[in-house]
């Protein structure tokens, strides 16, 4: 299987988990109480571990899920199951988007809807219930939109095909950084594929820029745009402008849209 957690989480019923969720808070309360806010994340997480697994619950921590696609591997480490319910755990001076983003990942590769993440560095122990509305079956029906997109040369032709085939194996709104990982793979590997670009005029470079390439002179990137779309591509426009390579191809993940641009000077 392309997508193989080391556990089949089920979803559990909202009284189930409001139950489970109360002693949970209760514990992460204790936890920040007798170890402050300093400490890195895996104190909190083996403290609130032993916790819960001394009141009887069913606990796991740092439980794998690999990503896999031919010669392409990558592990992930979910921080915390308990009793199905998968919490994620922060030590960060205030929760973002990109942690919200990284836990509905997660809960999406395990095909659950909801996932918590517990933030132990705030002043106050903060946790944040985040649903996932996708099922794995909506994940598997991609919409490719290619009328911007323009084959310049076979490994144009190629990246669109491994795009389709990394769809087709792990279904969409995962982590863009996922799909990209595994695009710099199968273009050969982040020596052959990643080199840095002088910025500016050819006789006197204002310094370099690290760009992806899947052929000589051809480059490209991967987003998951969702909003202010056309702003994007303008900065990725003056991004090619200063750069001295042909063409850019950009592949935005818009949630269930894969967008195919083809960007020249």
């Amino acid at each position: 299987m392309p997508i193989e957690p080391a556990l089949q989480l089920r979803d559990l019923t909202q009284s189930a988990f409001d139950e489970l969720d109360e002693v949970v808070m209760r514990h992460a309360y204790a936890a920040q109480n007798k170890f402050g806010r300093l400490f890195d994340e895996r104190i909190y997480e083996n403290d609130l571990a032993k916790r819960l697994r001394a009141e009887g619950f069913d606990v796991h921590t740092q439980v794998p899920v690999k990503v896999s696609h031919e010669s392409f591997e990558k592990t992930y480490f979910l921080d915390l199951i308990v009793n199905d319910m998968l919490y994620e755990l922060k030590v960060v001076a205030a929760l973002l988007p990109e942690h919200q983003a990284q836990a509905l990942h997660y809960a999406m590769m395990n095909n659950i809807r909801r996932v918590k993440l517990i933030n132990f560095r705030s002043s106050r122990v903060v946790g944040e219930l985040l649903y996932n509305p996708i099922s794995d079956a909506e994940r598997h029906q991609p919409v490719f939109v290619t009328e911007s997109f323009r084959p310049l040369t076979p490994g144009c032709e190629r990246l669109v095909a491994q795009v389709r085939s990394f769809v087709a194996d792990w279904g969409t709104h995962l982590s863009s950084r996922l799909y990209n990982e595994a695009l710099v793979h199968h273009f050969g590997g982040e020596p052959e594929c990643l080199l840095r670009v002088p910025v500016g005029e050819a006789s006197d470079p204002l310094g370099t820029h690290l760009i992806q390439f899947h052929s000589q002179g051809h480059s490209f990137v991967v987003t998951s745009i969702t909003r202010e779309v056309r702003q994007h591509r303008g900065h990725l426009q003056c991004l090619l402008n200063n750069l001295g390579i042909e063409t850019m191809q950009w592949i935005n993940f818009n949630r269930s849209r894969i967008e195919f641009t083809t960007l020249t000077k």
